[in-house]
C-alpha cells in the first residue's frame, strides 16, 4: 500500500482567479508522484518529483513562483528527509536554481552535511546538474514592485512584522510540500519556498529546518506550512512524531 499528500500552502488565497492555476498545478503534483509510487519507487523519490512540479507552476511560492525579498532578490529554501535511512538534506537562501528541492535532495546523498547556505548551496546544486534559472530576468521585478506598492499604500513598516503578519496575510503563508508512504512502508517528506514576501534578505525559514518545517522517521512524515518563525519556534515537526509514537492518530497530532 502506497500513499502520497501534496500542499500549496496555507495562505488564504484572496486571488480567486489563481484558482484554477493553482488546481491544475496541485493535480499534475499528485500525477509526478504517484506515477514513481505505483512503479514502486521511493517515497523520498515521490516527494522529490511533486514538489518539483509545484516549483515549476509559477503560481506558488516555491521555486519560479517565489516571492522576492526586500530588495527584491529571489532566495528560496528547500528540505528533504527520508524516514527510511532517518537522513535529511536542505538549502537555505539558495538562489538562481529552479528546483530547490532537487538540490535538498543532492545534499542528501552526495554530502556528509544536512543543510547548504546562500552561494555556495547554489554553485553546489548547480555543479551537481540542478538547473540554473536568472530570477533577475524573469517577472520577480513585476511581482516586488507590487508587493512594495500594497506596503507603501498600508503605510506599514517591515520590522512591524506581526502587523503585516495580520494586515497581508495572503502573502506570507505559502509554502508547497509533500509527504508519502511508498509499498515498502517508508515515509518520507519535502518542503520548499520562497519564504516570507520581502523579508530581510538572508532569513532562513523552516523548511530546511529539520524538526521544525520538514521531518520524517518510521512513524510519521510532516511538511509544514504557515508563519516559519512559529513553526521553529514550535518545532513542529519533531512533536507531530513524539504524539506519533504516544499512539495519536494523524488528525489528532494535526488539531
Amino acid at each position: 500500500m502506497w500513499c502520497i499528500i501534496v500542499h500549496g500552502g496555507a495562505g488564504q488565497w484572496s486571488d480567486r482567479e489563481k484558482f484554477p492555476s493553482v488546481e491544475e498545478a496541485i493535480l499534475k503534483s499528485l500525477e509526478a508522484g504517484v506515477s514513481i509510487l505505483k512503479a514502486g519507487g521511493s517515497a523520498l523519490d515521490a516527494v522529490v518529483n511533486s514538489v518539483m512540479v509545484l516549483e515549476d507552476s509559477g503560481v506558488l511560492n516555491a521555486g519560479l513562483g517565489s516571492y522576492p525579498n526586500l530588495v527584491g532578490e529571489i532566495e528560496m529554501d528547500a528540505g528533504v528527509m527520508d524516514g527510511k535511512s532517518f537522513r535529511a538534506g536542505a538549502v537555505g537562501c539558495i538562489r538562481n536554481v529552479k528546483n530547490p528541492v532537487l538540490a535538498a535532495k543532492l545534499v542528501l546523498e552526495k554530502t556528509d552535511h544536512i543543510l547548504l547556505v546562500g552561494e555556495w548551496a547554489s554553485k553546489f546544486a548547480i555543479s551537481m546538474g540542478v538547473p540554473a534559472f536568472d530570477f533577475d530576468k524573469s517577472c520577480s521585478s513585476l511581482k516586488y514592485g507590487d508587493l512594495i506598492k500594497k506596503f507603501d499604500e498600508g503605510n506599514t513598516r517591515y520590522k512591524s512584522n506581526l502587523k503585516l503578519y495580520k494586515q497581508y496575510p495572503q502573502l506570507f503563508h505559502e509554502t508547497v510540500g509533500a509527504v508519502a508512504l511508498d509499498c515498502e512502508g517508508n515515509l518520507a517528506s519535502a518542503t520548499s519556498t520562497g519564504g516570507l514576501a520581502l523579508k530581510l534578505p538572508g532569513r532562513v525559514g523552516d523548511s530546511p529546518l529539520v524538526g521544525a518545517g520538514t521531518y520524517a522517521d518510521k512513524n510519521i512524515a510532516v511538511s509544514s506550512t504557515g508563519v516559519g518563525e512559529y513553526i521553529m519556534l514550535l518545532g513542529v515537526g519533531v512533536r507531530a512524531s513524539i504524539y506519533a509514537e504516544n499512539g495519536f492518530t494523524a488528525k489528532e497530532v494535526a488539531e
